[in-house]
């Protein structure tokens, strides 16, 4: 009823204009927490963003992170939902923000990577990579390993800049015309998926390539669990590599373009498809499991997998309920308008929806 009587004074604060976009922002979060209320538990807060979220989100410690996409970088309390700092940046925030002692780094759709400390807020550094005066754009998020980020720009140059200071140490030049996939970082590797359908194993010390493997089509952001690593393809396979050796241990093909990372757990590996779909393989032998087909388009982000259940956000913004076993749908709730990849922790899902972030247990 608060919630109610607080959007009632705005409305009839605010012209015509904002008041028809703030009403329909105010509609959205409201029927996306009345579904997320009904089948997941209940609404435990909203932090109302200046505009919509353009970034995942990460946790760390107890502040949720996520940027907007007027270049706006918040720091909200998981507990309570109230805001801890802000930082305004140059560009829309992209990616998933990193976090490593203290600090946490992110990137902007200029090309800029920004460090902040993760207690105020402060600016420690930025970086602007250019070339002949031109902005580089970041294409996707920033990974943290040995002392360094690692980004990858629109030059299809992986770059890894120091921690501390936010300078290059070291540039890899790969064979692709272009990136676009975020890097990682496992077991003393950087792990990069190429669009010439390469993925790299890379030297975080000197940036050479180590080894690496393949597939027919561009390389989604490569995973590491349990000694393997998984990397999708828009060739529509799925792959697991043991990490020592880089053994190939299985090659799976689904038929459709794999557009996510892939996601382990409870010894099944998941993914989403360019077509709306999601598929659940066997971590042992790559076998699929199960098909879903949320009719919808491409999904970007990527599947999360929490207490015996796969939250998806189609390709149409709506946030569904897999049981990750089956593949059954357990619930449908309302429309995010978001492709953000969710975060769950402990028993709360954390979720860009409507004009901000949403807690819900």
């Amino acid at each position: 009823m608060l919630i109610f009587y607080k959007f009632i004074v705005f409305f009839y604060r605010k012209d015509l204009l904002n008041m028809s976009k703030k009403f329909l922002g105010a509609l959205m979060l409201v029927v996306l927490l009345a579904g997320l209320a009904s089948a997941a538990g209940r609404a435990v807060w909203n932090f109302k963003a200046d505009v919509g979220i353009s970034s995942s989100i990460a946790v760390a410690g107890d502040l949720v992170l996520a940027g907007d996409a007027g270049g706006k970088f918040y720091a909200v309390n998981k507990n309570t939902g109230n805001l801890a700092w802000a930082y305004t940046g140059t560009n829309s925030i992209i990616g998933v923000p990193a976090v490593s002692d203290g600090k946490v780094v992110f990137a902007q759709g200029d090309g800029t990577i920004t460090c902040l400390n993760l207690n105020n807020g402060s600016v420690i550094w930025n970086n602007e990579a250019k070339i002949e005066g031109e902005g580089l754009t970041v294409v996707d998020g920033v990974a943290i390993g040995d002392g360094k980020v690692y980004v990858a720009r629109g030059d299809a140059v992986l770059y890894a800049l120091n921690l501390s200071d936010g300078h290059s140490v070291w540039k890899y030049k790969t064979e692709s015309n272009e990136l676009r996939t975020a890097p990682a970082f496992a077991e003393n590797y950087v792990m990069l998926g190429e669009q010439n359908g390469k993925f790299d194993l890379i030297d975080p010390k000197t940036g050479k390539r180590v080894t690496g493997g393949g597939a027919g089509g561009a390389v989604n952001t490569p995973v590491f669990s349990n000694g393997d690593i998984y990397f999708s393809s828009w060739d529509g396979s799925v792959q697991k590599v043991q990490l020592k050796g880089v053994t190939p241990k299985w090659h799976s093909k689904i038929g459709d373009p794999v557009t996510t990372e892939p996601v382990v757990a409870a010894g099944r590996v998941y993914v989403g498809t360019a077509n709306g779909l999601v598929f659940a393989l066997s971590a042992e032998g790559g076998n699929i499991l199960w098909n879903y087909d949320t009719q919808s388009g491409s999904i970007e982000a990527n599947p999360v997998f929490a207490d015996g259940a796969l939250y998806i956000v189609t390709g149409q913004g709506k946030l569904i309920a897999l049981d990750a076993a089956s593949g059954r749908l357990r619930a449908e709730f309302g429309d995010t308008s978001s492709s953000s990849t969710p975060v769950y922790e402990n028993g709360t899902l954390f979720i860009a929806g409507g004009e901000g972030i949403n807690a819900l247990r």
